[in-house]
């Protein structure tokens, strides 16, 4: 029989789990996934640790040894910005702080028993949990997909794709083609035209009628016309049939093309990763865990999902714009964006729930706060849209990486970037 969960509001002592923390003891609270939910909630969980009435002890469970700050991953083609500055060591962002990192893969979570198996270490036992452990790319269904063409969605991506430019140096001519038209394919189109040059000739296929389509139209607009200006062939309402080691076949307006490529690049969609588990949470449409308003588990009051991973609630908007009023009830109808954007404001948000069911306090519903959007569309360009305004160009290019230094993870590395950026050494 389930081990009922442990409740902060239950007033008998008996309804509390057997494993739930003893008073006065040491609370165990174990992370999983190191992205910017996972890392993000660390970091806030150790800051407001001195506020916590018990002791707490927090382990962060991610296989990688750096963090990676994937919005600032495309200046890493151009060189505009280094490995370190968008990739830290987590050892280095963690030195001074009280948490443990476990560099292992989570394999299995015991809801009953609150303990987690990872693929090398001894379990972890656990009286919080937080589960953050984002997405993954969509396995690619297309025939050659997944030999012929490369992914960009980690740091590991970019220098398998740095090692194949540089394989090309000295070719006259480059083509490159990108399957997907979303932000990710757009920012690569814009970064490796740039790269390349008048020897590149960069292609963009998708699928749907437009680009960027879940975003604004000032942007689409903006996009449009940096994509024109590289002279980027952009194929739109186009069905990608095959990818190999020559190029990406499609067809487009009732005839089959061709496109011969020396680089296919994949960045047609994420999905969340599975939950690692017997008893899976429910689930939406699209895979991602149904949570309580506090980001909770319906049936787990001590574990929380966060990030790609959740259906974390977010503020409706009208065809205007207009945001509507959130909805605090189970389920919503409007999702928070599977964005850095959204796991960043969230695992803060986590940490403060953790810290008030340690308190026996009440907990805050997650309120998502759109704060506007931004792409780079180039070597030192960019469009920033948010709170009625709308950059572009070079000056949208300096207020997306201020926005970005902003965003990073601790202030030692913030300086330690910053430094840098001014011209001093490190």
């Amino acid at each position: 029989m389930p081990l009922k969960p442990f409740t902060a509001a239950s007033d008998d002592p008996a309804a509390l789990s057997p494993s739930a923390p003893s008073p006065g003891g040491t609370v165990k609270i174990c992370i999983l996934g190191g992205g910017f939910g996972g890392l993000y909630c660390a970091l806030s969980l150790h800051q407001r640790s001195r506020r916590s009435p018990r002791p707490i002890h927090i382990t962060l469970v991610e296989p990688r040894d750096r963090f990676n700050f994937t919005p600032l991953l495309y200046e890493l083609l151009t060189q505009e910005l280094a490995p370190w500055e968008i990739a830290p060591a987590y050892r280095e962002l963690l030195k001074h702080t009280a948490v443990n990192l476990r560099q292992d893969w989570a394999e299995h979570i015991d809801l009953a028993q609150q303990c987690v198996t990872l693929r090398h270490g001894e379990p972890l036992t656990y009286d919080y949990l937080v589960v953050a452990l984002g997405s993954q790319m969509r396995p690619p269904a297309t025939p050659g997909s997944q030999t012929h063409s490369l992914p960009f969605n980690t740091l590991q991506d970019a220098e398998q794709l740095e090692r194949r430019l540089n394989d090309l140096e000295q070719s006259p001519h480059v083509g490159v083609v990108v399957a997907g038209a979303g932000p990710s394919g757009v920012e690569l189109a814009c970064k490796l035209s740039d790269r390349l040059g008048r020897r590149g000739q960069v292609t963009l296929v998708d699928r749907r009628g437009e680009i960027l389509r879940s975003y604004p139209q000032r942007i689409q607009r903006a996009a449009a016309r940096a994509l024109s200006k590289r002279g980027v062939e952009v194929y739109l309402n186009a069905a990608i049939e095959a990818v190999d080691a020559s190029g990406l076949t499609f067809g487009y307006e009732g005839q089959t093309h061709h496109c011969q490529a020396d680089i296919a690049l994949w960045t047609v969609g994420t999905v969340p990763r599975p939950w690692l588990g017997h008893d899976v949470p429910n689930s939406t449409s699209f895979g991602q865990c149904q949570v309580k308003p506090t980001l909770q588990l319906p049936d787990y009051d001590n574990v929380f999902v966060l990030g790609d991973m959740a259906a974390m609630p977010a503020p409706g908007r009208d065809s205007k714009g207009s945001q509507e009023p959130i909805q605090n009830e189970y389920p919503f109808q409007n999702r928070a964006p599977t964005t850095a954007q959204a796991a960043y404001q969230a695992g803060p948000a986590v940490a403060s729930n953790v810290l008030a069911l340690i308190a026996n306090r009440s907990l805050k519903p997650f309120r998502y706060n759109h704060l506007g959007d931004m792409l780079t569309l180039g070597q030192g360009e960019a469009v920033v849209c948010g709170f009625g305004l709308c950059i572009t160009g070079r000056l949208g290019g300096l207020s997306r990486r201020w926005a970005y230094w902003l965003r990073l993870p601790t202030p030692a590395h913030r300086w330690r970037v910053l430094k840098h950026w001014l011209g001093f050494r490190n």
